[in-house]
């Protein structure tokens, strides 16, 4: 069979070009592969942004539930300040909280009281007395023992369904506060209905318990820690509530469902991001992404499953990778075309002739760009000798072109760069090129910054010319210069220095910042300088610190902060806003050095000053301070305040008999059973000698002084037990009673000395009251 002749002529006639057809298909090919190669590592990054996106979603969960449990011993704290808390104490308390603006999604605080079935009755009753006369705990039936909830703030509203409410006789709620009670820690209940719920926008709910004990102490054993229990504080949570609470708008693209423990059925199912929304745009594709995570929450733990939405990828902060393919597209096209190209030039000879026009044109141009292009031009031969220069350059170097033209273009270079642009020159033949940084003298002295880039052209026909293009980069490398200092200040500087963002994020940290803090600096970046705090500040602290830098654009002071370690140190603080054109704050910088040694010497040199050094009890002047202290608070108490001067007896026979050292010891002792046998509130101080004062405040009666003052003189009698040997003394006492004694802290203490004096005389070891006028 054969062939007709007109395909056999067109294929003759393109045969030429198969070569270029070869390369196209080869192109694609390689298009294919590097396209498959690119969509792997797109897939990989946006999985990898998938699980930064869940891992930092869980974090805030995780952060947002410690700060509630911190709420929790906060609340238990309250007890432990206070015999009594009241209803009025509790509501201040949680409105101190402001739970709308720092706990969004917690639907109230409240405390739930431990009631033995044998206080049952007397607990209803206390509790009308308040003001509830239809008070009951619910539910009615008898048993054993039971809880009540008679604290809950906001009080109002949903609230109020949960009064008297005895969380105590329902099986989840009980094992969670059986768990707090014996581990005395904080427990999470798992899924449940609130009492709280209406029909109305019904959720799932859970609860967080913490115990509260007697004395405010957690008991070492788990018998005591039943038998010291109060009740509980706690936190009820509606969990769509709090979730979208926690999360807001992070969850455009993504699902997160939140199951109790393991159990990922429906009965399990705690919150669905998107249960509400029904079009296919918010549907999980079976192909989505999905991850699942375990959050361990007192006790208990939530299992969280997340998967990537439709519209997922198109929150990342990278698109896929259409631009490298279609610049692949057009190389491969591009040598395609090329190819095409080259082989129709061989095929058309006139194209030489062109070429050599073209050539012409060409140079032509060149000529006209060499003396009009904005950019500085200069030739040269290989010794140097400038062959020809532009007007640009003329005006680069302040000279005329007659003046540069002859000469050698190293009468115009630094010493410093001369040496490296001569070794480049003789290396000239070798590569072909000349590329190197010079500093250039002009005329009128003024030294400037260059980069010359020369092309060595040239043949046996023509000497060699080096065509150079000089750049001029004087105000570029200032502008380095600066931030090559700003990066040796950052670096070495000995005060340790941060960088965040608008939010507080740390974006970059010195090393004497990781030398005081123990944070490696890839610890720290991209996360908040929170991290860094002590506790010992409060919210307003943080609130007004935040403020002035709004305002002045600038905070210094002394703060608490945390090392990696736990350590707390005290650093001296300078914080300034960075601010853009419009004023809006983009950074703040942070400068601090470490104080803590200073803080500690102070506070041992204050001590010093202020207490005795043998005893360690307060000296006068730290004693006068208080005396005024406690006048003012028997005034505004309307009080008494008993002043006694106390003198030892028989404590120059011990100093005589056993010695100095022995003496010392004895006051020592003195010092200890004086002050166990005193209020916290109250005051003792050694005068001088074996002499002491006691302020005692705050009593009702004369009677009360004197047991109080019984109870030491009986313990300073005690024998003493000093090297092996028994010492007795005893103790004569002076006392006057303010405000029944009127007259300054000198006077007081000058009438209880004499009441002293007079207590001495009626045979020592007794104690007398001062009689006013």
């Amino acid at each position: 069979m054969t062939t007709s002749p007109a395909p056999q002529k067109l294929l003759a006639r393109y045969r030429h070009y198969y070569p270029a057809l070869l390369i196209l298909l080869i192109s694609l090919s390689a298009l294919f592969v590097a396209w498959q190669d690119l969509n792997w590592r797109y897939q990989q990054r946006l999985q990898e942004y998938f699980d930064f996106e869940t891992q930092r979603l869980t974090s805030d969960i995780s952060k947002r539930m410690a700060l509630h449990g911190q709420t929790l011993r906060s609340a238990a704290g309250l007890f432990a300040a206070s015999d009594e808390v009241t209803r009025e104490d509790w509501r201040a308390f949680v409105e101190m909280l402001e739970l709308d603006r720092s706990h969004p999604g917690v639907q109230g605080v409240g405390y739930t009281v431990w009631i033995p079935a044998g206080q049952l009755e007397q607990h209803i009753a206390d509790i009308r007395r308040q003001g509830f006369p239809d008070y009951v705990v619910n539910p009615l039936e008898p048993r054993s023992e039971y809880s009540s909830i008679i604290y809950l703030e906001p009080f109002s509203g949903r609230n109020l369904r949960a009064f008297g409410y005895d969380m105590y006789s329902e099986p989840i709620r009980r094992k969670a506060m059986e768990r707090a009670r014996d581990n005395g820690e904080l427990a999470y209940t798992g899924k449940l209905v609130l009492i709280q719920e209406t029909k109305a926008d019904l959720q799932a709910g859970m609860l967080a318990y913490f115990p509260v004990y007697r004395n405010g102490s957690i008991p070492q054993t788990l018998e005591q820690r039943r038998s010291a229990l109060l009740g509980w504080v706690y936190i009820p949570y509606r969990m769509n509530d709090l979730l979208k609470a926690i999360l807001g708008q992070d969850l455009l693209a993504l699902r997160l469902e939140i199951f109790d423990q393991d159990d990922l059925s429906a009965e399990g199912l705690l919150f669905d991001s998107q249960a509400s929304l029904v079009p296919a745009a918010f549907k999980t594709d079976a192909g989505a992404m999905t991850r699942i995570q375990r959050l361990d929450l007192g006790g208990h733990f939530w299992t969280l499953r997340y998967s990537a939405m439709p519209a997922f990828s198109k929150t990342a902060r990278f698109e896929p990778p259409w631009v490298e393919v279609l610049a692949l597209v057009l190389i491969s096209f591009l040598l395609f075309f090329i190819t095409w190209a080259y082989i129709n030039a061989r095929r058309n000879a006139a194209i030489a002739l062109q070429l050599t026009e073209s050539l012409r044109q060409s140079e032509s141009r060149f000529r006209s760009l060499f003396e009009n292009s904005p950019v500085a031009y200069l030739a040269m031969d290989r010794q140097g000798n400038l062959l020809d220069v532009n007007p640009q350059l003329c005006a680069l170097l302040d000279y005329d072109i007659d003046e540069l033209i002859g000469r050698k273009l190293f009468e115009f270079i630094s010493p410093e760069t001369g040496q490296d642009f001569r070794l480049k020159l003789h290396l000239l033949n070798h590569y072909g090129l000349l590329e190197c940084e010079l500093s250039l003298l002009t005329k009128l002295g003024h030294m400037l910054t260059v980069i010359l880039d020369g092309r060595l052209q040239g043949d046996k026909a023509r000497p060699a010319v080096i065509h150079c293009i000089l750049t001029n980069i004087t105000e570029r490398k200032r502008a380095e210069d600066k931030l090559q200092l700003a990066a040796r200040v950052f670096s070495d500087a000995h005060e340790g220095i941060t960088i965040t963002d608008a939010a507080g994020n740390i974006i970059d940290a010195n090393p004497t910042f990781c030398a005081i803090t123990g944070y490696a600096r890839e610890e720290v970046i991209g996360r908040n300088h929170s991290i860094l705090q002590s506790g010992k500040h409060d919210a307003q602290f943080y609130k007004d610190l935040w403020q002035t830098l709004q305002t002045e654009g600038c905070w210094q002071g002394e703060i608490w902060n945390r090392k990696k370690s736990g350590e707390l140190y005290v650093e001296l603080l300078t914080i300034s806003a960075m601010r853009n054109r419009t004023g809006e704050i983009l950074n703040y910088v942070g400068l601090f050095s470490d104080i803590t040694q200073a803080k500690l010497q102070q506070q041992e040199l204050e001590r010093l000053a202020h207490h005795d050094p043998l005893t360690q009890l307060p000296n006068r002047i730290l004693f006068n301070d208080r005396f005024c202290q406690a006048l003012a608070r028997c005034k505004r108490d309307s009080t008494l305040l008993g002043v006694v001067y106390m003198d030892l007896d028989g404590f120059k026979q011990v100093n005589d008999q056993f010695g100095h050292e022995a003496g010392d010891t004895l006051l020592i002792e003195v010092a200890k059973r004086i002050k166990a046998n005193l209020r916290e509130d109250d005051t003792v101080c050694r005068l001088g000698g074996d002499e002491f004062a006691l302020l005692m405040g705050g009593l009702e009666s004369k009677p009360q002084c004197e047991q109080a003052l019984l109870r030491v003189h009986q313990a300073i009698s005690q024998p003493y037990y000093i090297g092996g040997q028994t010492a007795k003394i005893g103790v004569s006492s002076g006392i006057t009673l303010c405000p029944l004694d009127v007259g300054t802290p000198d006077c007081l203490l000058s009438h209880a000395d004499q009441a002293m004096y007079l207590a001495k005389q009626q045979g020592r070891g007794c104690y007398e009251f001062f009689q006013p006028g």
